[in-house]
């Protein structure tokens, strides 16, 4: 009896019921909710929305295949990321086949082996530049399959791989101080400088990483002291692990070395022409799709051996792609429902004529409950800043300030919603179970948002602009 209510107890939500339950509940809102909509505007090449017009409209309710519907038009809706994601798997797979990737990570483990906690650092700083002040997330998915493993051999747990790499994007993208998806979009509808008030972000970004970073690493010496204090050790960490005893007493051949350069000058392309180029996903992918031809050639696989290699990495990629492709479909079949906006108009109403400081909080909440229906922070704030920013105005909130209340409710919660895709396919790569990461999370979780009370109480008190 007591063997069942163990079992029962750690059987973990399957993250696909659980978004596909969200889209169907979500679609039953367009028989309930009262329909309305927002008139729509490009401004200088922006879709933006007039405050002031809202009105009711005929009600559009999904249809019964609607439902099903969601899923397949949520995978083409997120197309981009989930080609990343599939090459990205590929391209690695060809790099672990030819001897690089595991000749790299013992070279690593013998140079940082006793220095482990100085790797987590300069990782999670390096993840907090590219999410802080790139905004990079989904783009910063090639890194991932290779820093886990890293971790893992390090003798650090699923957890610490995972927290390693999710908190140090996320809460930097939280709060980054250049985020061009959330500061940026948001400062153009603020009709803003571009990236003014700098100085505080700043200080606000420095606090939060450094929170961030002290956390993972209290509980990474924890469980590598005493594994059995670990919150997955449970979780089957082989599939991440690379074994290294092939690797002990070797040196890297020409293929292998000339490999990890390649990798290297890939990526450094790759940002350059995101940051200078106006790069996309898909400009990325082909890149990575690229790499992984030049790796084969190097390390003499040939044609069949790159391409079984690649079709196998694609194979272990399906599960993190078709996770964001999902989440995607929520959004979908809210727009197609046309609920969207009667909830934004709703939610919106909520805090007109609230004190200052409350009315800054109370953005923060309404952008975290909206965050999981519409994940996209550059989507959100197309949507939100319009109805935020006359809020702001008639409550004496300085337009900086809620801009800031809103990178809080965006950035926070998405370390929480289940309905974020990418959280849940970088919680996969870990193979940590969605439940144990919220066991981890939440102490961090109500920290992180009483800096960010405080921090906004600070920017009404100074009138941060």
């Amino acid at each position: 009896m007591k063997e069942k209510k163990d079992k029962q107890k750690n059987k973990n939500v399957n993250p696909y019921l659980l978004l596909f339950l969200v889209i169907v509940a979500c679609g039953l809102l367009s028989y309930v909710i009262s329909p309305g909509a927002f008139i729509r505007e490009t401004v200088n090449g922006k879709t933006v929305i007039d405050p002031t017009s809202y009105h009711v409209v005929e009600r559009t309710p999904v249809s019964f295949l609607d439902f099903f519907k969601a899923v397949p038009e949520g995978l083409i809706g997120a197309g981009n990321v989930v080609f990343l994601i599939l090459i990205v798997g590929g391209s690695i797979e060809v790099l672990n086949r030819s001897g690089a990737l595991g000749m790299g990570i013992n070279k690593l483990i013998d140079k940082f082996g006793d220095k482990g906690n100085a790797m987590i650092v300069i990782i999670m700083i390096f993840f907090s530049i590219l999410g802080g002040f790139l905004g990079w997330v989904e783009a910063a998915v090639p890194f991932v399959p290779i820093i886990i493993p890293i971790i893992i051999a390090l003798g650090y747990d699923a957890m610490t791989a995972a927290a390693v790499v999710i908190l140090g994007l996320l809460v930097s993208f939280a709060v980054g101080p250049t985020n061009v998806y959330t500061v940026g979009v948001a400062h153009e509808v603020a009709e803003l400088e571009m990236f003014s008030g700098f100085q505080f972000r700043t200080v606000v970004y420095l606090v939060f990483v450094l929170t961030a970073i002290l956390y993972t690493l209290r509980y990474a010496r924890k469980v590598k002291k005493n594994p059995e204090l670990s919150l997955t050790k449970d979780v089957d960490t082989s599939k991440m692990a690379i074994d290294l005893t092939q690797f002990e007493g070797k040196d890297f051949t020409t293929g292998q070395r000339l490999s990890l350069l390649a990798l290297l000058i890939i990526f450094v392309i790759v940002m350059y022409g995101m940051l200078k180029l106006g790069w996309g996903m898909n400009e990325m992918t082909g890149m990575f799709f690229l790499f992984a031809i030049i790796c084969g050639a190097l390390n003499k696989m040939g044609v069949d051996g790159t391409t079984n290699a690649i079709i196998d990495g694609i194979k272990g990629a399906v599960g993190g792609a078709m996770i964001v492709g999902v989440a995607r479909g929520v959004q979908w079949i809210l727009e197609t429902g046309g609920v969207i906006d009667p909830i934004i108009n709703a939610l919106s109403k909520l805090i007109s004529g609230w004190p200052t400081t409350l009315s800054a909080i109370g953005i923060v909440i309404i952008v975290s409950l909206l965050n999981g229906l519409v994940p996209s922070g550059s989507g959100k704030a197309v949507a939100l800043m319009p109805l935020i920013i006359p809020l702001a105005d008639i409550v004496g909130l300085s337009r900086q300030t809620a801009i800031l209340a809103y990178q809080f409710g965006d950035g926070i919660t998405n370390m929480f919603w289940f309905t974020y895709g990418t959280l849940l396919m970088f919680l996969g790569f870990a193979n940590v179970p969605l439940k144990k990461w919220y066991k981890f999370l939440w102490p961090l979780g109500i920290i992180l948002t009483v800096f960010a009370f405080i921090f906004l109480a600070i920017a009404v008190k100074i009138n941060y602009v």
